[in-house]
């Protein structure tokens, strides 16, 4: 507003010197909106609503927003999000390899699964490697059976997912479960192939624990002598892009801290839960200092002992000038 009328007081001096020319103009108040706006808008939001704290992404949280979360997740994200999924899901399968084991079954685990995006991506690659590769590929017989079992704390979403497995008939394949990353009750140890988790690990309060459970229910092996039966992790993951990321970077710190609450809370009605978006993808570790809390875990000890398990980050990789990682670590035990 001061800009314009500065902007209108010079015009009229220009015009009483016969001149008609704007000191700024139109592309100018394009961009000059582009970035006022939403810092504005930003601004009248946390005047209005506390920032919540950092464990507010419980499930109660995502019951609110669970009907919503799937058109909200493509808007936000400018219909990327379902790009960055496929690659972790093309990963963590080794490109559909994981598949071909001699018929044994594959136990594939996919944590804060909400509405089941990642768990439907892990059923369709097993559908697309038989299809493009056949039933045996270099001598080695497809498996026969793929379980995958998704884990949520929200029941809501929960139940928006299992809709989505009725209309592409994967119930069958896919078992959705109400569950806490921390404490994985009822699944074994050493059971599953895969491990996945995207866009979840943040909302986590103790995510040591969480990533301990993680290593508890994959199968492994020894350090020195881990194969292609142990078990894969893939986490997907935000975080604001570093100094180093160029503008692009600079882009991206703008669109997360400021156009993603305010365009989440239009579009949902919930302002509290997109700043908590914001306020966790802040609070979450640079992603150099997430490989090292989980390649410096300690899991597996018992009667309040340390035990010798963690990870090796064999992978991380940048996505959407680094405001996205892809984690791909392999459990062990030191």
């Amino acid at each position: 507003i001061a800009l314009k009328m500065v902007d209108k007081k010079m015009a009229s001096k220009n015009n009483s010197n016969g001149t008609s020319q704007s000191i700024l103009s139109r592309p100018v108040w394009l961009a000059v909106s582009i970035f006022v706006a939403p810092v504005l808008a930003h601004a009248s939001i946390r005047f209005f609503y506390s920032t919540p704290t950092t464990d507010f992404g419980t499930g109660s949280m995502f019951d609110g927003i669970a009907t919503r979360y799937d058109f909200l997740n493509r808007a936000l994200a400018l219909n990327m999000d379902m790009g960055w999924r496929r690659v972790m899901v093309s990963e963590v399968t080794s490109n559909g390899d994981i598949f071909y084991n001699g018929n044994k079954k594959v136990q594939m685990l996919d944590l804060a699964t909400g509405t089941a995006d990642v768990a439907i991506l892990l059923a369709q690659e097993y559908e697309s490697s038989k299809s493009k590769q056949g039933d045996e590929k270099d001598g080695i017989a497809i498996s026969q059976d793929v379980n995958i079992v998704g884990v949520d704390p929200s029941q809501n979403m929960i139940n928006v997912g299992n809709e989505k497995l009725a209309d592409r008939n994967l119930s069958d394949v896919i078992n959705l479960n109400i569950g806490d990353a921390r404490n994985l009750i009822g699944l074994k140890d050493n059971f599953f192939d895969t491990a996945t988790m995207s866009f979840g690990i943040r909302n986590v309060p103790e995510k040591e624990i969480a990533l301990c459970e993680i290593h508890r229910v994959l199968k492994k092996k020894k350090k020195k002598n881990y194969n292609s039966n142990v078990g894969k992790l893939a986490i997907l993951e935000f975080s604001e892009p570093g100094e180093d990321a160029g503008i692009m970077g600079f882009f991206g710190r703008l669109f997360i801290r400021y156009v993603v609450p305010v365009v989440g809370a239009m579009l949902s009605g919930a302002p509290r839960e997109y700043l908590h978006l914001q306020n966790s993808i802040k609070e979450f570790p640079a992603p150099q200092q997430f490989q090292q809390m989980m390649e410096n875990l300690q899991c597996g000890g018992s009667s309040g002992k340390k035990g010798n398990g963690s990870f090796v980050v064999d992978e991380l990789k940048q996505l959407n000038f680094g405001s996205v990682q892809l984690y791909l670590a392999t459990p062990v035990y030191n």
